[in-house]
Order: structure tokens, then sequence, then C-alpha cells
């Protein structure tokens, strides 16, 4: 017999991310792994409401992040390894990309009758947003970048290459090639604000001057014409429409050396739309956030380099360690 219950579970999981997301913001994770364990502890070094903590810790419980024995609360395994503050897996900042999406979609019933997004993700007036979003994304990315260099033989077959990296954000794509050959000339453009974030995150690396950053956007900013061997465009195509992916790929094309290559790096659905999962929520997600923008299948960046003058496409999925339907388009000049 049929049941609602996933259904009702579908409308009221709002709740479990705004859970997390408090519990992230008062550190309550790092707190308990400090040895404070009773909810007075907990809240007294937090700073919060002795009540209030407790019933989110026990909040915590029902996601299985925490457990309770005796009425002192310790973390589960996967907290420990993901959610407190210092440590190299921590992915606690990721929820500001989640909620940098939150109005939108809150107003997607809006957006579905009008075919208009509420708020737009895609231009200046959500600086500020990115500067999360892309420390935020590190987790996910970094597998990507690694998985690049890998395939390209960075490091190894291919050295001294000039590197042009497209609203390159982190600059995790940059970082990545330069620990895997010094040699490589890199260059970052994005908008000033999430420059000086990459700038502060190469500098915690012992990269300080080793990227070069235009600020900018590439529809406007000049790019020298058969000047690089490899030009990236990661997470970066979805939020652009059909004809301005046109209009990117035919002045990426024209920015390659010959034999130069150009790797997107964004989720795909199938051609028949159906999967995966994550793309098809992910894809609504951009439709409330941009004019035309949406998760492109492969077919689509296919034609669109083709008609750039790129001689070859490959496809590479099944990345590990990242998003379902992460994928590398790589088109050859």
């Amino acid at each position: 017999m049929l049941s609602p219950h996933s259904l009702l579970r579908l409308l009221a999981d709002f709740g479990n991310s705004q859970i997390l997301n408090a519990a992230l913001e008062y550190k309550l994770f790092t707190v308990i792994h400090q040895g404070q364990q009773t909810p007075e502890e907990i809240a007294r070094h937090a700073g919060t409401d002795p009540r209030a903590t407790r019933i989110v810790l026990d909040g915590l419980i029902a996601l299985a992040l925490v457990e309770k024995r005796q009425d002192r609360y310790r973390l589960t395994p996967i907290s420990e390894s993901f959610l407190v503050e210092g440590q190299s897996s921590y992915i606690g900042e990721f929820r500001h990309v989640i909620f940098s999406l939150w109005d939108g979609m809150a107003h997607l019933k809006e957006t579905l009758k009008t075919g208009k997004p509420y708020g737009r993700l895609d231009t200046h007036g959500k600086l500020e947003a990115w500067e999360k979003i892309v420390v935020g994304i590190l987790p996910i990315v970094r597998p990507v970048a690694e998985t690049l260099c890998d395939l390209l033989q960075i490091g190894t077959e291919k050295k001294g290459s000039r590197v042009l990296d497209i609203a390159g954000g982190s600059s995790i794509f940059g970082m990545t090639i330069l620990s895997r050959d010094p040699s490589s000339e890199v260059t970052q453009l994005d908008w000033p604000n999430v420059n000086a974030v990459a700038r502060r995150l190469n500098r915690e690396r012992g990269l300080e001057g080793k990227i070069r950053f235009l600020d900018g956007e590439f529809r406007t900013q000049p790019v020298e014409e058969n000047h690089y061997d490899l030009i990236i465009a990661s997470n970066f195509c979805r939020f652009e429409s059909p004809q301005g992916n046109r209009e990117l790929f035919q002045k990426v094309y024209r920015a390659l050396r010959p034999g130069g290559l150009f790797v997107i790096n964004d989720f795909l659905p199938n051609e028949e739309r159906t999967g995966p999962t994550f793309v098809l929520r992910f894809s609504v997600y951009t439709l409330a956030h941009t004019p035309e923008g949406e998760c492109y299948t492969l077919s689509e960046y296919s034609g669109w380099l083709t008609g750039a003058g790129f001689s070859s496409v490959a496809r590479h999925g099944d990345i590990p360690n990242t998003l379902p339907g992460t994928t590398l388009v790589i088109g050859k000049k």
C-alpha cells in the first residue's frame, strides 16, 4: 500500500539543513570535540542559550550527527571527520553555497510562473556571497583539479604551460597545477573581491605571487589571442545562456594556441535528462538564480565547441570524491 510519508518528509526536509546550519554557526561540533559534553558546558562555550542548545543537540541526534549517553553528547564518526573546524577535511563552509540558493528557491513558484529568477547569482550584486561560495566549494572542486592534472599529465609530460582560469574563484585549479608543475604560468580572471580571497589562500599555501590575477569578467576583459595552452572554466558555464556559452567558446578558441585545450568542469545530466538526480535538482537551483542558465548536456557542449572550431571533444566523468554528475569536457584546438 502506498504511503505519503516520503512526500511529507520532502516538504519538511528544509528544517534539517537549518538545524545543521545553526550548529555550524555556533561551532557546536568543534566545542564537543574540544571536550565539552553537557548542554550547559556546550552552551557556555558556544555563547548560546542552554535550553535552546539542548533542543538543537537533540535534533542533531535525529540527523545522526551526535550521540547522547547519560545526558552527555558525543560526535558521531562523520561529524568528527568533517564538521570540526581546523581539520583539513572540514566541509562546514559548504553551507554558504547552499544558503546562497535559499532566497531564490523560496520564490521558485514565482519563477515557475514567469520564467524569471527572483534573485541572481551571476552579477556583481552577489559579490559578498561569492567570497564565501568559492571557499565553500573547495572540498568538491579539489578532487576535480587533481583529476585534471592526472589526465593531462601535468608535471610529467606537460610542463611550462600557459594557463588561464576563467572565474577561477579560490584558484584551486591554479594552485593544484603549480603544485604539480611550478614552471606553469597561471593567470586567473575573476571579480576583484573573489581574487582577493584567492590571494589569501595562495599566501596560506606558500604560493604568493605565483598566480597572475586579472580583475574583471570574461565578457569584457581583453584576452591575449593565440597565447594560452590551457583554459579552464569551472562551475561557470551553467550560469550562462546558450548564446553566452557560444560567445565564450569562440573567445576561448581565439585565445588558445594551436593544440591548446579548453576544459569545462560542470554538472552534466544525461541526454534524456533523467539523471543523475543531483544534477537535475541543481538545474532547478540554476533556474531560480539566473536568467537563462541550466545544467547542460554533453551534446549541447559538443555542439558549441565544434561550432567554435574545436577539432575534438572528450568527456571524463565518474570523478571520485566529488558530487554526482561532475564532468570534465575537454575541447582541443
